[in-house]
């Protein structure tokens, strides 16, 4: 896969790498088409395993503004839902769509200089997403990190529990790598029975549940006739 996103496969592990580093991996409509044919890739095809990072120095610095997604397919579970664990390398900024990323990946390794951040309420943009933050972390915690927009630290968000492990610097992907390949090797039904179960268990914010929806409604094929100005009189039978 050429362009903003690359997708590399062996030994049952896709390593899916932001390939836009002087926009420090920021996600427009390109990219955000990209991550979504990857996500599909992914859980149509063979690998048991995939591992999300960054180009550059950076994972990403959120949405571009420029040309933003025009929808959320870019991020597992909001777009294509997959049983199949999704690990995170982290090095540098993650901003905005990294931290829904975050929020939607099952394990995430950061180096300690990572920094984090949500500044919606700060910038006067949201699609409401994030909320989710409180049924994976205490509520007090989710409630700073969105309200007050701060930077935070890898080592702060460790001890909130949406990262398990900080590594030495620049050695996120190679963490988790190894990772990946110790999921790889063991019972992939019992793997994908595990995740399927935790996806049922957790609550989901009503952003989420809201864009997942739209996402699916997106993809009729008949509202995609619509969308395209291309309805039938087939498509209307029995509807008049």
């Amino acid at each position: 896969m050429d362009g903003p996103v690359r997708y590399e496969s062996g030994d049952g592990i896709a390593v899916i790498t932001l390939e836009r580093p002087g926009k420090l991996n920021a996600i427009d409509q390109a990219a955000a088409t990209a991550l979504e044919e990857a996500w599909r890739r992914f859980d149509e095809g063979p690998d048991s395993v995939a591992v999300l990072t960054g180009a550059g120095g950076a994972f990403t610095a959120g949405v571009d503004v420029t040309d933003p997604p025009r929808d959320s397919g870019w991020a597992p579970n909001l777009g294509v839902t997959t049983t199949k664990p999704i690990v995170l390398a982290v090095d540098g900024w993650c901003i905005g769509a990294g931290m829904i990323l975050l929020q939607q990946a099952d394990l995430c390794v950061a180096t300690a200089s990572s920094r984090f951040r949500y500044p919606e309420a700060r910038l006067g943009l949201s699609r409401g997403m994030a909320t989710g933050l409180a049924a994976k972390i205490p509520h007090k915690i989710a409630m700073e990190i969105l309200l007050l927009g701060r930077v935070t630290t890898a080592e702060e968000l460790y001890r909130a529990g949406l990262v398990n492990a900080i590594a030495e610097e620049g050695a996120a992907l190679a963490t988790a790598k190894e990772w990946a390949a110790e999921i790889a090797a063991a019972d992939q039904d019992v793997v994908r029975y595990l995740k399927e179960g935790v996806l049922a268990t957790l609550p989901r914010g009503p952003g989420e549940a809201a864009e997942q929806a739209r996402w699916r409604a997106a993809r009729l094929p008949g509202n995609q006739r619509l969308l395209a100005g291309n309805l039938t009189p087939a498509d209307l039978k029995g509807h008049r």
